[in-house]
């Protein structure tokens, strides 16, 4: 593909002008990328992908790996900072408009953006439907610690601005790879948990209704 610049061309106007393209190609990184992507935000995201991180990662591989050729084919593994903070755009974007489609189906209408409250503190997803506000986070790898971050920030800004929260608080986490851990956590805590395309976690189970 890299010797015939048309494919290259054609790959690239596909993934800059369908989110669904970027979405499949974060969600297969996500399940093979040699960098673990478990982080939740663009700031985890940078920390996680310093210069020096992947420094250090491609001296692991030196140490580890006798031929350039088996080196080769770990860095081609490899993600840079640049495409992991793609990959977190992506997810965050992702998870907003499937929070607002999955509410307006069930007659929920909000706008799904993000949520500034200072410099330090903000949500991936807020959607104030009136009768129900789902707030949560984006993560491309969720387990159970995840979830329970979750609900402690939703939590927590129904404690620090309750004007924002109208009626009912649905605490939410949006990810691509969901582990069994996150799925167990969010049963047992009322999570709405969203795994791309499919509720692991249904919005009625955390309202209390079948």
């Amino acid at each position: 593909m890299r010797s015939d610049e048309r494919i290259a061309e054609a790959l690239l106007d596909l993934l800059t002008k369908h989110p669904e393209a970027r979405l499949k190609l974060a969600q297969a990184v996500a399940e093979t990328v040699a960098i673990p992507l478990n982080v939740a935000t663009k700031e985890d995201l940078k920390r996680a992908a310093t210069k020096q991180d992947l420094e250090e990662l491609k001296k692991w591989a030196e140490e580890k790996f006798a031929t350039k050729e088996d080196l080769k084919r770990v860095e081609n593994k490899m993600a840079t900072k640049e495409q992991i903070e793609a990959i977190a755009i992506s997810v965050e974007d992702s998870g907003r408009e499937m929070v607002q489609f999955l509410l307006e189906q069930r007659g929920y209408r909000c706008a799904g953006e993000r949520l500034r409250l200072d410099a330090d503190y903000e949500f991936d997803i807020y959607c104030n439907a009136g009768v129900l506000t789902a707030v949560g986070e984006t993560k491309v790898r969720a387990g159970g610690h995840d979830v329970e971050k979750a609900l402690e920030r939703a939590q927590e800004l129904l404690r620090r601005q309750p004007d924002k929260i109208s009626s009912r608080l649905v605490p939410v986490l949006y990810t691509l790879v969901a582990e069994p851990s996150a799925l167990q956590k969010a049963k047992e805590l009322k999570v709405w948990l969203i795994e791309s395309r499919k509720e692991v976690v249904a919005l009625e189970e955390v309202l209390g209704r079948r």
